[in-house]
């Protein structure tokens, strides 16, 4: 049964401030822990961004695409979202690999270059992980990223609030 309108709403408020606090504590953490991006990772990162950018907009998703949003929006719509926010013990959000928050500051740092195995090992790397580490959190957080819309819709916002990326303390 679709969770009230109300209810959602609510959720979604929720969700979003925590996603919030989650990027700041991270960010906060990491370089107090004296990790996050050189000026040389920075650059690597802008680089790679230029190199691949987003895909062009416009293209007609294919049927298999078209199904697979029709699926997701179904899916979205029938998700109960925790009206709290995510409960800290939530098993859905335990760290395989590296933690949720760090995947998506990975994620936002990689942009559009997984298959750039240097400037991955770079990015993890400035985040005190390591290659595998996302190996594993890509194998874990992918699929549920599909079935799991609550978790979906986390991840989003977590993504959303990365903004600037974390500076490593000189």
């Amino acid at each position: 049964m679709p969770q009230d309108p109300m209810a959602m709403g609510r959720a979604m408020q929720a969700i979003m401030a925590q996603a919030a606090a989650w990027v700041a504590q991270y960010k906060t953490e990491l370089t107090a822990s004296g990790l996050g991006f050189t000026p040389d990772d920075l650059a690597a990162i802008t680089a790679s961004a230029t190199a691949h950018p987003l895909p062009p907009g416009g293209a007609t998703p294919s049927p298999a695409d078209q199904a697979e949003m029709q699926h997701v929006q179904q899916l979205a719509m029938e998700t109960v979202y925790p009206e709290a926010g995510f409960a800290s013990d939530d098993p859905r959000l335990a760290a395989v690999g590296m933690p949720l928050v760090a995947y998506a500051v990975a994620a936002r740092a990689i942009g559009w270059a997984n298959d750039d195995t240097a400037l991955v090992d770079r990015v993890v790397a400035a985040l005190g992980h390591t290659h595998d580490d996302y190996a594993k959190a890509a194998e874990h957080w992918t699929p549920l990223l599909r079935t799991d819309m609550a978790v979906a819709m986390l991840y989003g916002q977590l993504f959303a609030d990365v903004g600037e990326l974390p500076v490593r303390p000189a």
